[in-house]
């Protein structure tokens, strides 16, 4: 397992990213804001990727690429950075599989995501509790499923419910 710190600053927040990567996936990614969250706590257990171990992991290296273009308000496609589903139930890997298909700009409700999966939309609750156990926010972008009425939602990718704000707002701009 490899783990790389990224780094930036949105609306006002300092937030960090630790990735965490093996050979062929992005496992993954833990957000914690500069207004709280947990400390990492890889650094006693798993040592930063070093710059030639990055080279190593093309897919490492383009989604750090990627999250640099996005923070920096330009599009960014994570459609291709590989995430592992093999973590997830069937059910799970299917519905955040559906939402990495929803678009910059695009908001749909936990009903119409799960109806996007391919199930009934009775299961927007279990869409919601695939949502809370993605792994890797951003990539798959939990972010822009929002409740029925219109409200934020939840959001349990880290860094509190204003970094989900954030990114809706960034994206935003972004098309603009």
């Amino acid at each position: 397992m490899y783990v790389f710190e990224f780094k930036t600053k949105i609306s006002g927040l300092d937030i960090s990213l630790e990735i965490n990567a093996d050979e062929k996936h992005i496992e993954e990614i833990e957000i914690t804001s500069g207004t709280g969250g947990k400390p990492p706590e890889y650094k006693k257990e798993m040592p930063p990727v070093s710059e030639r171990e990055l080279n190593l992991l093309p897919h490492l290296y383009k989604l750090i690429n990627l999250l640099d273009d996005y923070f920096s308000n330009k599009l960014a496609d994570f459609s291709e950075v590989p995430v592992n589903y093999s973590l997830y139930s069937v059910f799970s890997a299917n519905i955040l599989k559906a939402l990495q298909n929803v678009k910059y700009g695009e908001t749909l409700s936990y009903k119409e995501l799960a109806v996007k999966a391919a199930y009934n939309e009775k299961y927007s609750r279990a869409c919601a509790t695939a949502l809370s156990i993605n792994k890797t926010p951003i990539i798959l972008p939990c972010h822009r499923i929002i409740a029925s009425g219109g409200k934020l939602g939840g959001w349990s990718g880290g860094g509190g419910i204003q970094f989900k704000a954030a990114l809706l707002s960034l994206e935003k701009n972004i098309l603009s």
